[in-house]
């Protein structure tokens, strides 16, 4: 690679937080051109309703729109349905429908309408994707996922945060070969811009049972693996123990050492906070490759993490 990836740290909440990461990264019209229609991907669909640290912030999907209202030709914020969620509720309950169409944005579940099978181009797994015609419309990609830990593949960040884009609703499928099944996805449809929200995260037996963490960050990069690389790092992870961005690296999709990426704002020794890791599923994998049973473990886990929350929060307003 001729030139280096760039990260930026910055050490504040969303809009401002948002707004100095881009502006670090050379600013938006680095990125986008008024003919340009751009697919704002966060992680929606893949929490515990009320629990902060499990969904990208509407904070920061709002920030991410507001910096591209009137620099672009049109605007969506795309989640496809999950094991868990249908992404219609969940655009609405995180109330991103009321609050984003306001800002002239779409609102688009990747589940519905017209799909299209797009070629992966010497992918690891994959020979093709389908996917919403949205997703293949969109000239440029924003991915903007929120920083947690997972049980399978030890962080979800920007690439984990893509494989959210299949339409399927039972993509545990999927996780038999997750890692470099990331790595393809990422390769057909690479983000533009990459914003974390780092404000508060998640840590422990995520992505569901962890608990919040707060860091009040924004972590934002021209190249998703670089800026996973830069972010596991933040989080106490070494990124070439991570496999799925290992893959990733070694598919020059985008470098993992820290000395190939060129990291502006806060350094990361300033912004670094231990995550507690998350106990590793040993059986995620194998399960998946038993029809509709990755499935079930997903929905039983997840089922069992709403009610652990449930269960916390009326205790602490007991004890208020």
């Amino acid at each position: 690679m001729c030139n280096l990836a760039t990260v930026s740290i910055v050490k504040k909440r969303a809009p401002e937080g948002v707004i100095e990461a881009i502006d670090l990264l050379g600013g938006v019209n680095k990125f986008f051109v008024p003919e340009d229609f751009v697919l704002i991907k966060p992680n929606v669909c893949g929490g515990v309703p009320g629990k902060v640290g499990t969904f990208t912030s509407l904070e920061v999907i709002s920030g991410i729109t507001s910096v591209l209202k009137n620099k672009v030709n049109r605007i969506a914020i795309g989640e496809a349905d999950s094991s868990m969620y249908i992404a219609d509720r969940m655009l609405k309950e995180n109330k991103i429908i009321d609050y984003l169409e306001e800002l002239g944005a779409e609102i688009v579940n990747l589940s519905k309408g017209d799909m299209e099978e797009v070629p992966v181009q010497d992918g690891y797994v994959l020979e093709s994707i389908k996917v919403s015609k949205i997703l293949t419309e969109a000239t440029k990609i924003i991915s903007a996922p929120i920083a947690k830990t997972h049980t399978t593949t030890q962080v979800t960040l920007n690439l984990k945060n893509m494989f959210g884009v299949l339409p399927e609703k039972k993509k545990a499928r999927f996780h038999t070969k997750i890692d470099p099944i990331l790595s393809d996805i990422v390769k057909t449809f690479p983000p533009t811009l990459c914003v974390v929200d780092a404000i508060v995260g998640l840590e422990g037996f995520g992505p569901f049972h962890g608990e919040p963490i707060r860091l009040d960050l924004i972590v934002a990069g021209d190249n998703a693996v670089a800026t996973d690389a830069v972010m596991a790092n933040i989080m106490g992870f070494d990124p070439k123990k991570i496999m799925h961005l290992r893959l990733a690296s070694e598919a020059e999709l985008g470098p993992i050492n820290l000395d190939e990426i060129s990291i502006v704002g806060e350094s990361i020794q300033e912004a670094k906070t231990e995550f507690k890791k998350s106990m590793q599923e040993p059986f995620s994998r194998a399960i998946a490759r038993i029809p509709g049973l990755g499935h079930l473990f997903t929905h039983y886990a997840y089922e069992n993490a709403v009610k652990s929350w449930k269960k916390k929060m009326k205790e602490t307003q007991i004890k208020v």
